[in-house]
């Protein structure tokens, strides 16, 4: 097991791993950027219509379909940092037992995220205690996706040693340290699409509205790339029983 950096030299080797990323896969980036977007144009129309719960189910759909496009991108990066490989071409082959095995799993990671929401939401509470149930099952969700980080790097390089309770296993300890990494490493161009969105939302025209949610989809598409290369890493630092 490799020796885990501290959070501030974890986030740079992020970004330098991801200007990395941006040189030697710009077809694949860029392909994946305009599905992306794509995606997050029509789950916006779709997400006015109806009520409260068919909106978090909506986005459950648009989460999963964001995953599903950009999955040969994500596999691609993550063999990119683990493996030095260059993949060439967009392939997205739903056929593929590893596009299917990566896929699998991140409809598992979107289903723990929208749980806390759908399940607060259609359980018979109080306002204040539907709260509560909310906040904890998020906080729940949240230490568990983060000690299973490295299973997604670990199935695109084709360890045959996945299972959840490895994944647990290796990153026992550490959840605390890699909320971090990705907390500091997200939260610049996090605030930074927040402030230029809510300028274009404030306008109150649909348009410019939508272009708000775009830039949004364009800065969610950049931090997932951060995560992507953030996970290839923790796999390299502590990955031990997923390892192949």
């Amino acid at each position: 097991m490799d020796h885990m950096p501290g959070v501030l030299d974890a986030v740079k080797r992020a970004y330098l791993d991801l200007r990395d990323v941006y040189e030697r896969l710009t077809k694949l980036v860029i392909m994946a950027l305009v599905l992306s977007l794509a995606v997050t144009a029509i789950g916006f129309f779709l997400s006015g219509l109806g009520f409260a719960l068919f909106s978090q189910l909506v986005r459950l759909v648009v989460h999963i379909a964001f995953g599903f496009v950009i999955a040969p991108y994500l596999i691609a990066v993550h063999r990119f940092i683990i493996l030095g490989e260059v993949t060439a071409q967009y392939d997205l082959v739903p056929g593929d037992p590893r596009f299917q095995r990566f896929f699998g799993w991140i409809v598992v990671f979107s289903l723990l995220s929208a749980a806390p929401a759908v399940l607060s939401s259609i359980v018979p509470l109080p306002g204040f205690l539907r709260s509560v149930l909310a906040l904890a099952l998020a906080i729940a969700v949240l230490i568990v996706t983060l000690r299973l980080i490295i299973v997604l790097p670990a199935v695109a390089v084709d360890s045959e040693r996945v299972t959840w309770q490895n994944a647990m296993a290796d990153t026992a300890g550490y959840a605390g340290r890699i909320f971090l990494i990705g907390l500091a490493a997200a939260l610049p161009v996090g605030l930074v699409a927040g402030v230029v969105a809510g300028f274009f939302a404030s306008s109150g025209f649909i348009l410019l509205s939508l272009v708000a949610v775009l830039i949004e989809g364009a800065a969610g598409f950049v931090i997932a790339s951060l995560l992507v290369v953030i996970a290839s890493r923790i796999y390299e630092w502590l990955g031990d029983r997923v390892r192949a």
